[in-house]
């Protein structure tokens, strides 16, 4: 007996609710040319999804569109109207589930209530454990019918059960488990009393338990990461198919756009099928797949394909190229397994420009500043920027200037990963500050620590940053800072890495007392104590100043201007 199942699925789409340009490398009779083309966006979507859905009904086939996480944070929409429009336009896009990411959390917990409140459609955590939960707080996600969480008694997710259409009429089920982060207080802000248990555990169980029901066809919608993805498979036996998020990764084979991606549209690990869509509403995934009656993938059709626009232009050593050549381009695009046109939904196009698109081309035509040379950006120190980002500190600066409207500050922190591109000369928007280069629309929270407790944190950021004894979650916990400047020696011992430590004050640096305490100001995300800043967890005396990182590098240029006075000059000495 065969079942076929038509599969659509996307991921970490952060509110990039319009066509994205992207930059494609393709080689057309041996010519390399730069092909500039606007992808994806949600009309693109529902066109592609009601496509796949009137095939599946035709055949009298079953058909899911599932969303793997991460629909909050990124865009311009996001930095307007929060999560509001995210839920108005998934409704109409009719997804069968959708699970929650990290970014999700990067408010807490009561964004994503409202979007409960919000959607019309199944939300999956199957191993957030909600049992000790307040239920009088203000935006409790218990009470949410349509929030599949953990079942702590029989220690199980909760799941969905679908009809799963076979040949000849026959039919069997097919059950949808949601599955996210288990690190979720290290890399998002869930709320305390919000508990996450490990992933694998709860999959094990669950699938168990499941096939004891007698359901052997199992989709696992993660937002683990491919490692993450892979790893779970490999230890989980009985996992039809897992559709995932978090890493943006694209499943199949993008060489002939210079892509990374997987190199395999149909990879398998311990006979599970694992596909992810790639990022930003770019693209998605649509395919067939044949399953046997033991809830095996024996097959698949399709794969992922970015949704690409008409108006795309194509050059070669930057001038445009011929007639000739755009016919071949043209030629390559429509036969290419890379790309799919469609006819976007003018429901959906019409929907963004009424009720969205006016409040994001105001902040469009908002220039905050005028940049004299480009702005670079870089995580970690290199040689040709011994100090680091350019940037990162002046967003510092920023979390400084406005806070100390509210309180007297002593210092700012920033993390690395917090900023997410370089400057250009020119004008710089409102747009610009608050969709690309600081789009997590977080809010800046001073806080008091003493001086140890800061040696700590910064300790623990670098180390995390450089993997230096510790298995680190990445370059962008890497700290920078207004009034305060250190030295890390990577040498020395644990808890004695922060060599120099000092604060500027009365216009000359003072080294940090250990035991006297400071004011500090940091994004909501690094106080949390996330990636290495576990030490901040220790701090007191919390104060939300209601300002978001971008306003506040925004209100920097409307105050009294930058200062480079206090440029800390941070040294890492590898």
């Amino acid at each position: 007996m065969t079942y076929t199942l038509h599969l659509a699925h996307i991921n970490d789409t952060h509110s990039h609710f319009e066509p994205s340009l992207l930059h494609f490398e393709i080689a057309i009779d041996q010519l390399k040319y730069r092909l500039d083309a606007h992808c994806g966006g949600y009309a693109n979507i529902a066109s592609a999804v009601q496509g796949l859905r009137q095939r599946a009904a035709k055949l009298q086939q079953t058909a899911l569109f599932l969303h793997a996480g991460d629909s909050f944070q990124g865009s311009l929409y996001f930095s307007c109207f929060k999560g509001e429009a995210n839920a108005t336009l998934l409704n109409c896009l009719q997804p069968d589930a959708m699970t929650i990411g990290n970014h999700e959390f990067d408010l807490g917990n009561s964004p994503i209530a409202d979007f409960l409140k919000r959607v019309d459609f199944p939300v999956l955590a199957g191993n957030m454990d909600l049992s000790l939960e307040d239920q009088n707080k203000a935006a409790p996600l218990k009470p949410h019918a349509n929030l599949y969480y953990y079942d702590n008694q029989r220690q199980i997710a909760n799941y969905l059960v679908k009809p799963l259409l076979g040949e000849h009429g026959h039919h069997t089920q097919i059950a949808i488990v949601g599955i996210t982060l288990d690190q979720m207080a290290k890399i998002g802000c869930p709320d305390p009393d919000c508990h996450f248990v490990n992933a694998i555990t709860t999959t094990q169980n669950t699938v168990r338990h499941l096939h004891q029901q007698g359901i052997k066809h199992i989709v696992v919608l993660s937002h683990l990461g491919y490692q993450g993805d892979k790893a779970l498979a490999q230890a989980v036996d009985g996992i039809s198919v897992i559709v995932g998020g978090h890493t943006h990764t694209l499943s199949g084979d993008f060489s002939e756009l210079n892509l990374p991606s997987t190199g395999c549209a149909d990879e398998r690990v311990n006979n599970t099928l694992i596909l992810h869509g790639g990022q930003h509403a770019e693209s998605i995934g649509c395919c067939e797949i044949d399953f046997d009656q033991h809830g095996q993938a024996t097959s698949m059709r399709g794969g992922v394909k970015f949704m690409i626009n008409n108006d795309w232009q194509a050059t070669i050593e930057n001038k445009a190229a011929s007639n000739s050549a755009r016919l071949a381009i043209t030629d390559f695009i429509k036969t290419s397994s890379c790309f799919s046109q469609l006819a976007e939904d003018n429901q959906i196009t019409q929907l963004i420009n009424a009720h969205y698109r006016p409040a994001v081309d105001e902040m469009r035509g908002k220039v905050v500043t005028t940049i004299d040379t480009p702005l670079i950006h870089t995580r970690l120190p290199t040689a040709q920027l011994p100090y680091g980002s350019e940037i990162a500190p002046l967003v510092a600066q920023g979390f400084y200037h406005s806070a100390s409207k509210d309180k007297p500050i002593d210092f700012a922190i920033h993390n690395a990963g917090g900023v997410r591109v370089s400057i250009k000369a020119g004008e710089l928007t409102q747009a610009e500050i608050c969709g690309r280069l600081l789009p997590f629309a977080i809010s800046i929270i001073s806080y008091v620590v003493t001086g140890k407790v800061l040696k700590q944190a910064l300790e623990g950021a670098i180390n995390n940053a450089i993997n230096n004894g510790v298995s680190g979650t990445g370059s962008g916990s890497y700290p920078y800072t207004h009034k305060l400047r250190f030295q890390y020696q990577a040498t020395s011992p644990a808890q004695q890495r922060i060599s120099s430590l000092q604060i500027y004050r009365d216009q000359q640096w003072h080294t940090i007392d250990d035991h006297q305490q400071y004011r500090g100001v940091s994004s909501g995300y690094t106080l949390a104590g996330k990636e290495g800043y576990d030490a901040l967890r220790d701090s007191t005396d919390h104060f939300d100043h209601q300002v978001t990182m971008a306003d506040a590098f925004i209100n920097l240029f409307s105050g009294p201007g930058i200062n480079m006075d206090q440029s800390p000059q941070n040294s890492l000495i590898l």
